[in-house]
């Protein structure tokens, strides 16, 4: 968070570079045990290929899809490698029952057959005898999955990945890893292959094309959780564990889009609930002209020494006023009075009514239309996920404010999933504005609230501390994106 204006980092016309043998993942944060991007290239990569891919020609001539559409039918490939561990067994069911998905349902949205995958191979990256399709040795696949183009093969690390998302993140986090890497196969099958990628770089940049590929795995993540993925069971419960596992697999904060960055938390969930909500034809239609990317990089050398986070007094300080005016100005766009008086921060916040303050560190009371904050639980909000998540939950209040002042209900289910749309449509306006001074968002804000939103209920609960019934996280942001994309009146106000 900066107390500056910064613009909105739309993507239209950039570079691809990168390997052009392999789609690979890096580590893509610094923190110990963080979780790499199963579909990423190492940010700061150079174009052509990568020291560690192999670049020689197949042993045989291998057809890739794009090449192959009137050849005869091949056989499904089976799983090589791996010893019959549950971690390979749910690995194998993924990446065979996914295929099987697409199989079936290719034909029928796109009017063309589907060409089964090459082969899927699950690697021991600390076996130097064993084969790392399109690297040069299998340590390389240490902590990743990858699809390579070349040779249409879809591979992973089986000792290391697999185990860990499944002990940290649940089954469903293999199921998004693995079947992120068959949306790029998905995309090589509708002709964007990697030699159109290189011929039209501008139309194809890494993070539209990283985005397509989060989209076609939600298509096959909600196709699991209808049941209708072979061998793959998914509740609705496990889809936040799997969202959760999906925000790690951004690119580190403050890298700018350029021709390796594959997007924010923003961006990377807003693609998959795209796939999830809409089906494999919006994936499909995913241009540089139609999609909005908020990834950029640090703004000032302050920022960087920040870490882009301000100390809570200073948020408060810079934010509330802000936020005040555009929710006040909002109502008064609807010729309504705004009453709320300023946020006060109090050593701990409360509301006339006991139950109130089931609504968090920051509460909007009905009865005297005020916003109050405990400094001390909503530090610990910031603690955990940085500074915009507490400005998040203090715009949620005010939220409610403005659906009173409209004469809307401030209780019940949508009361609260409008004032986390309404929060959206506020962050959103952060991004938009340009030039002269005031309050803005840094490199990382919205992935704070993406995270907040997944974890917590805070910012959807209504006036009487009561969350709507049954959402989950990755509903919340659905809600906070339709409002970020589409402004209040996508709300409903």
């Amino acid at each position: 968070m900066v107390p500056i204006i910064v613009a909105l980092a739309f993507v239209a016309g950039l570079s691809l570079t990168g390997c052009s043998n392999a789609v690979h993942g890096h580590p893509s944060a610094a923190a110990p045990g963080a979780v790499v991007d199963p579909g990423a290239v190492a940010p700061g990569a150079t174009a052509g290929p990568r020291a560690d891919v192999d670049t020689t020609p197949p042993s045989r001539p291998t057809e890739s899809p794009s090449e192959s559409r009137g050849a005869a039918p091949v056989d499904a490939a089976i799983v090589t490698g791996g010893t019959g561990t549950p971690s390979d067994q749910l690995a194998a069911n993924v990446v065979t029952g996914v295929e099987q998905f697409w199989r079936e349902r290719f034909p029928a949205e796109f009017g063309r057959r589907w060409i089964n995958i090459h082969a899927f191979h699950a690697v021991d990256p600390g076996e130097p005898d064993v084969p790392a399709p399109c690297l040069r040795r299998p340590l390389d696949l240490t902590d990743q999955a990858l699809y390579c183009p070349r040779r249409d093969i879809v591979a992973w690390d089986r000792d290391g990945l697999v185990p860990r998302l499944r002990n940290t993140y649940g089954d469903g986090a293999v199921l998004v890893a693995l079947a992120h890497e068959i949306g790029h196969a998905v995309q090589d099958r509708l002709g964007i292959s990697a030699e159109v990628q290189l011929r039209e770089p501008t139309r194809y940049p890494t993070i539209l094309l990283e985005g397509m590929a989060d989209c076609f795995a939600g298509v096959a993540v909600h196709a699991a959780a209808d049941g209708k993925v072979a061998k793959v069971t998914l509740s609705r419960a496990d889809l936040d564990r799997a969202l959760q596992a999906l925000l790690t697999f951004r690119d580190p904060v403050g890298v700018a889009i350029g021709s390796t960055a594959h997007g924010d938390a923003f961006d990377r969930v807003s693609a998959f609930l795209d796939g999830y909500q809409s089906g494999a034809g919006t994936c499909a239609a995913m241009t540089v002209h139609n999609q909005t990317f908020t990834q950029r990089g640090y703004n000032s050398l302050s920022d960087v020494m920040q870490g882009g986070d301000l100390p809570l007094a200073d948020l408060l300080s810079s934010m509330s006023p802000d936020a005040y005016g555009w929710f006040g100005k909002l109502a008064a766009s609807r010729g309504r009075p705004w009453r709320t008086p300023l946020v006060s921060v109090l050593a701990q916040g409360r509301c006339p009514t006991p139950d109130v303050d089931h609504q968090g560190p920051v509460r909007y009371c009905a009865s005297s239309g005020a916003v109050s904050v405990s400094a001390g639980e909503l530090r610990l909000v910031q603690d955990g996920f940085g500074d915009y998540a507490s400005a998040e939950l203090v715009a949620s209040r005010y939220a409610l404010a403005t659906l009173a002042a409209l004469g809307r209900p401030v209780q019940g289910p949508e009361a609260g999933r409008t004032a986390v749309c309404l929060t959206g449509a506020y962050t959103r306006s952060l991004f938009d504005r340009s030039g002269g001074g005031g309050f803005g968002l840094s490199p990382g804000d919205i992935d704070e609230a993406v995270q907040e939103l997944l974890a917590q209920d805070l910012a959807a609960r209504d006036a009487s501390g009561r969350p709507p019934s049954g959402d989950l996280g990755f509903e919340r942001i659905g809600q906070f994106r339709t409002g970020a994309l589409g402004g209040p009146s996508s709300c409903g106000v």
